[in-house]
């Protein structure tokens, strides 16, 4: 497989991802808990998939490109980073009164810098 191929299911991880956790945020914002939300688990699930998926091709993107872990620059580290605030995510809502509303807002601009990163960043090394 090539680079775009890796890529592009990396950003299939991506969307998965941003899914779940957008079905979590709006069930918490209209007054849900984790016991009377039905699709708790899938959406776990879901959102444990697209972490994995986000991981393992987005780490093969970057060994396309010639890139060894051990030469990882800031910029992948930031990226690495971003995902992991983004995998604890999904417990926040349940756990932390009030933070769905600001994971509004927060989980889409993490997102974007992501996104950023990685097109004008990554993908011209």
């Amino acid at each position: 497989m090539g680079l775009e191929t890796y890529v592009f299911i990396h950003l299939i991880g991506v969307l998965v991802l941003f899914m779940a956790l957008g079905g979590t945020l709006v069930h918490v914002l209209n007054g849900g808990t984790k016991e009377n939300n039905n699709w708790a688990k899938p959406l776990a699930a879901m959102h444990g998939a697209g972490l994995l998926v986000i991981l393992v091709f987005g780490l093969l993107g970057l060994i396309s490109l010639g890139i060894k872990p051990s030469e990882f620059n800031l910029y992948v580290w930031i990226k690495l980073l971003i995902w992991l605030f983004l995998g604890g995510a999904l417990v926040l809502p349940y756990k932390v009164q009030g933070s769905a509303k600001i994971l509004m807002f927060v989980v889409p601009l993490l997102g974007s810098v992501a996104a950023y990163i990685g097109l004008n960043y990554l993908m011209r090394m």
